[in-house]
């Protein structure tokens, strides 16, 4: 049902842009509570063996400039979609992983999207980011040359009408303090500023751009509260570039197990915990928001970061690394199936990583306590869920065909790449 009402919204947003009268999140105080506080649903877990740490491929941790880097352990993600259903990971030496990421390797065309998703409020990831944006920085410069290897960094924890506040940074021209006041970092994002300091400050230091990637959060309230006629066309077209491909999105094979397995668990948690009643803008609503508004915010957001991405990278034929959460990323639906669907006729590259990633992330929300996601967190990565299975059309979930691996229709991978330091 909630998957139906998803494709219904999806549909009404082509509609709205389409000159009809038509109808999908969360920042400051929805996000500040959340900070305080699987076998047909899918096809195969890490195997122990892909995991030993002494066959992990590890990063240096010094640069030749004196930079301190975080050391690391790279592995690539070998989904399985055939009746076995045995996706594995291989690890990769940190100089290969280096050229996929700065989209140097042979046959690439060196532009693209480079999505490393994070955990907000986890300083190794950011660690990771400042430690890429300058080896990528590095190796784009010896390949491509140029002061800033046509490359950017985007930012989800930036929002599209503060472009001008990381414009002005970068140029030198306000410290990092007014930089933090300007974007209205405190009340429009709220993790820790300092942690992604150092990716900020290596951007500034080697001119590379940072671009804001999220939707306005005005924007997103109108639709939390109202839905998408409650957003102007004008306005919601800053967002939503291409609303044919948009709506037929929500029709591509897999993405109502990505709804029923990443969306919904999602909406439900944040029902348990109570925090269904304000929107990101901290409107008081007068009952839960129904699921087809979280549903509607969630993609607006997802789609708003793909689309200022692709327009950067469309129009310099540059790299743009993305800075977003984990969430955004996983199981190709998000910004990474977005991104792809928006180049898809364009000579343009998208890599998807996940940072640090836990037994929470590659599980529906609310399925795995703290406690145990510690305990395995502590012994390594071993039972993520590297793979999501979607079965045949026709083939319902829950039923006695449904465990046939002979009706799997496909299977999305969890992402490209997984880093741990």
């Amino acid at each position: 049902m909630r998957t139906r009402r998803a494709l219904a919204c999806a549909h009404l947003v082509l509609a709205h842009l389409q000159w009809d009268v038509g109808a999908l999140s969360v920042e400051s105080s929805r996000r500040e509570l959340l900070g305080r506080t699987a076998a047909t649903a899918f096809g195969g877990i890490a195997s122990t063996a892909g995991w030993i740490a002494p066959g992990a491929a590890v990063a240096s941790s010094g640069g030749d400039d004196g930079v301190s880097f975080t050391s690391y352990s790279s592995y690539q993600v070998l989904p399985d979609a055939s009746a076995n259903l045995d996706p594995t990971v291989k690890p990769i030496a940190p100089s290969k992983l280096n050229e996929v990421f700065a989209m140097t390797d042979t046959g690439s065309s060196g532009g693209g999207a480079l999505w490393l998703g994070e955990h907000h409020n986890s300083a190794k990831d950011h660690q990771l980011q400042a430690t890429f944006v300058r080896t990528i920085h590095e190796e784009r410069a010896k390949k491509f040359g140029g002061k800033n290897g046509n490359m950017s960094v985007g930012l989800e924890q930036v929002q599209l009408q503060m472009q001008p506040v990381l414009d002005a940074y970068i140029a030198k021209k306000i410290s990092a303090d007014e930089m933090k006041a300007g974007v209205e970092w405190e009340k429009r994002w709220s993790w820790s500023f300092d942690n992604y300091l150092p990716i900020f400050e290596a951007c500034r230091e080697l001119g590379i751009p940072l671009i804001a990637l999220n939707v306005d959060s005005e924007d997103l309230g109108l639709v939390e509260a109202g839905g998408f006629p409650n957003l102007p066309r004008d306005r919601l077209q800053r967002y939503i570039s291409d609303p044919a491909g948009f709506a037929q999105f929500a029709s591509s094979p897999g993405y109502k197990s990505y709804v029923d397995y990443v969306v919904s668990p999602s909406y439900d948690l944040h029902k348990d915990m109570g925090i269904l009643r304000t929107t990101i803008t901290g409107q008081q609503l007068s009952e839960d928001m129904p699921f087809t508004r979280f549903f509607s915010g969630r993609i607006l957001w997802d789609e708003s970061m793909a689309n200022a991405a692709y327009k950067w990278t469309a129009n310099t034929g540059g790299l743009l690394i993305g800075l977003v959460g984990a969430d955004h990323v996983k199981f190709e639906s998000g910004i990474t199936g977005r991104y792809r669907r928006l180049a898809s006729n364009d000579n343009l590259n998208s890599v998807s990583v996940i940072l640090n990633p836990t037994l929470i992330d590659t599980r529906p929300s609310g399925s795995v306590s703290f406690a145990s996601n510690q305990a395995a967190s502590s012994s390594g990565p071993d039972g993520l869920s590297l793979q999501l299975r979607y079965l045949k059309p026709g083939v319902s979930v829950g039923s006695p065909e449904a465990r046939d691996r002979a009706n799997t229709g496909g299977v999305l991978a969890l992402a490209d790449y997984l880093v741990m330091n």
